[in-house]
């Protein structure tokens, strides 16, 4: 049995209304997050909701929300798109158990990120590097 104070990634298998309180992407529905090239992690500690990634998977890197979901062949990029932490902490350990879990399909991960301080200053200390400023987005690759 777990002990008290685990802490552990798990994948959302069917939208949930946690995905309705997204501050970063709200306009996206939980219906369009989980399904093909499409999931929903969480991190959760101490049994409780940490921190929720949503990535998508597909064969270019978006710049915009329009270019989110892109009904690709390829699916060797992992789009970070929306990340959001309930607890100091949890919200780099959910991207480093995420870049841990990847199989070798994916090549890139990188996020489609806004044009933020706070995401800067995140995306900066979990190792990754700027990629490209786009009009409304920012790209980070890890």
């Amino acid at each position: 049995m777990p002990r008290m104070g685990a802490q552990m990634l798990v994948q959302l298998l069917q939208p949930n209304e946690i995905l309705l309180f997204d501050p970063v992407r709200p306009s996206i529905s939980p219906e369009q997050r989980i399904g093909r090239s499409r999931e929903v992690l969480m991190w959760l500690h101490d049994w409780q909701i940490g921190a929720v990634l949503c990535v998508c998977f597909q064969g270019t890197v978006p710049t915009k929300e329009s270019e989110l979901f892109a009904d690709d062949k390829r699916v060797d990029v992992a789009v970070l798109y929306s990340i959001w932490s309930y607890k100091p902490g949890c919200g780099s350990k959910l991207v480093r158990a995420f870049q841990d879990s990847q199989p070798a399909i994916v090549k890139r991960i990188v996020t489609m990120s806004p044009k933020t301080e706070m995401a800067r200053q995140f995306h900066l200390k979990n190792g990754a590097k700027l990629l490209q400023e786009n009009k409304t987005t920012v790209n980070y690759e890890y």
